[in-house]
């Protein structure tokens, strides 16, 4: 039979593994070479949204909970407008994290793809995104067969949804400076609220080590207080709204001696 001392030890270690695996949920490392713990996955389609690729297709759709509720949550309010055509979603992460096709980072459960709104060009009637197409200056489709329309009016939504999506914590949105520049030219006359264009002028932005992101948003979002006491490394810019939740973690960890000593009593 295990002494008291030895039975609060034992206790102390079940305790300290249980709050080890609660620490390692959730995104490590850097997006370009992280891993991902007990995520979730997000749905092949649900309310407003629709994934590009099944898992059965090649697709990757595993991620930290915040990102896959931001996904929803953009679905849903995008979605109002037009809900016959869906927003479309490439990938998150792999069940694990780690490299996965086509991509440099989505290794950490951090990055999602969403995929432009589009319009047929010549009925400029709304239509579900086929692909990654690309756009030019002007909007229009770049080598595609069908020629298709930038829907700068719902893009935008995309990205106004998103800057409200304070919770979350969104780092970047990657996208080619002239689909930027389209988004903020119809932002400004449609007299969008000055603070939303100013975060969406701050958090859209050109890669400069990868494509131009002229196809898709790609979108980021930092390490939570947690994640990054276990080694979640953000790699991006620390925007001073965001100071308030993510600048640092809950609460201290336990001291082992004083957790022992509670346990002696």
């Amino acid at each position: 039979m295990l002494s008291g001392r030895a039975l609060a030890l034992a206790t102390l270690l079940l305790l300290e593994g249980c709050a080890a695996t609660s620490r390692l949920a959730g995104s490590h490392g850097r997006p370009s070479s992280g891993w991902l713990a007990r995520g979730e996955r997000l749905p092949d389609r649900g309310r407003g949204w629709q994934v590009l690729r099944t898992d059965a297709q090649g697709g990757h759709h595993w991620g930290t909970p915040r990102i896959v509720s931001m996904v929803r949550q953009v679905a849903r309010a995008v979605g109002t407008t037009n809900p016959a055509v869906p927003l479309v979603v490439g990938d998150i992460s792999d069940v694990r994290g780690g490299q996965i096709p086509r991509h440099a980072s989505h290794r950490a459960g951090r990055d999602v793809d969403l995929l432009f709104f589009t319009r047929d060009a010549l009925t400029d009637a709304p239509v579900i995104t086929p692909e990654f197409v690309r756009y030019d200056r002007d909007g229009a489709s770049v080598r595609w067969p069908v020629a298709l329309r930038f829907d700068t009016a719902r893009n935008w939504s995309v990205v106004e949804s998103l800057v409200r999506a304070e919770a979350v914590g969104i780092t970047r949105v990657f996208v080619a400076a002239w689909i930027r520049t389209l988004l903020l030219t119809h932002a400004r006359a449609q007299s969008r609220p000055l603070w939303i264009i100013e975060r969406a002028e701050a958090l859209l932005h050109q890669p400069g080590d990868s494509a131009p992101h002229d196809d898709h948003f790609h979108v980021r979002v930092v390490c939570t207080p947690d994640e990054r006491g276990a080694g979640c490394f953000d790699g991006g810019p620390a925007w001073t709204w965001l100071d308030k939740d993510w600048e640092k973690g809950e609460s201290a960890s336990a001291d082992d001696d004083a957790v022992l000593a509670l346990l002696m009593r």
